[in-house]
């Protein structure tokens, strides 16, 4: 189950969201099993086209629906419901789950794209590939996001500042203390405790000798003293560096040690 949307489930109380609604199931022969909950409390249970009439009812004191299968009577408790997606965990266990799609609003059944998509939408993710990878899932308060959720196209929308301060998963999950590179992009981020704590810009500069230097500093258009220097991916030498277009560097340790002017 996708995590972080258990709140915004609606209840099965709501009978209007699953009933009469064509539910899709992908039993444990990985074959697609279709369930229609009517309003009579009749279950139509479809497999390859033989049909099935069982019974279901619903207990909200404890937010549950009884299936008769006729075979068997199964309880389950609701993890998950939206119009889309419908999650029930069978009563008494940790991870038995079934996930059901409308097939009106998923037509390829793909239950869990579909609600890493709601997930995103709900809680303002943005997503950024990593170096390794894997996709860091950033969760940020941008001003204009209500704006471009409203056009329908927040989510080709990359032109997003991540800020520190916002909070960050991988795969829903909390994200190890560590320094991540992104994929295609000169910055790399300092995360504590699933937050990011430090952005890191890595700005190549020319200096007048023709050497190519890289600085790892806070802000994408200026070098502060304190920030780090490389040459070829080793530290830089001690030593005065001319910059093309930018003031000179006096480099001790591989730390900017002084800003000059000329």
């Amino acid at each position: 189950m996708v995590i972080g949307l258990k709140d915004f489930s609606k209840s099965l109380e709501k009978k209007l969201i699953f009933v009469d609604k064509p539910w899709a199931l992908i039993d444990s022969d990985l074959e697609i099993q279709k369930l229609i909950f009517k309003k009579n409390k009749e279950l139509i249970m479809s497999k390859d086209g033989q049909v099935t009439i069982g019974k279901w009812d619903y207990f909200p004191q404890a937010d549950s629906i009884l299936i008769d299968r006729g075979k068997d009577k199964i309880l389950c408790n609701t993890a998950f419901i939206d119009e889309g997606v419908m999650i029930l965990k069978l009563d008494g266990t940790k991870n038995n789950f079934f996930v059901l799609a409308n097939e009106n609003i998923i037509p390829d059944l793909n239950a869990y794209k579909y609600l890493n998509k709601l997930r995103y939408n709900t809680l303002n993710i943005g997503t950024r590939e990593l170096s390794n990878g894997k996709i860091l899932e950033v969760s940020h308060e941008d001003p204009f996001y209500e704006d471009y959720k409203d056009y329908g196209y927040y989510e080709e929308y990359e032109e997003y500042e991540d800020d520190i301060g916002d909070k960050v998963t991988i795969n829903a999950k909390a994200v190890r203390d560590g320094v991540y590179k992104l994929k295609n992009k000169n910055q790399k981020y300092v995360i504590k405790s699933s937050v990011i704590s430090i952005i890191i810009y890595e700005e190549t500069y020319r200096t007048k000798s023709g050497l190519e230097i890289m600085v790892e500093q806070s802000e994408p258009n200026s070098y502060k003293v304190g920030e780090r220097v490389w040459i070829n991916g080793e530290q830089a030498p001690d030593g005065e560096y001319r910059i093309i277009s930018a003031r000179n560097i006096v480099v001790k340790d591989g730390v900017i040690i002084k800003k000059k002017i000329f």
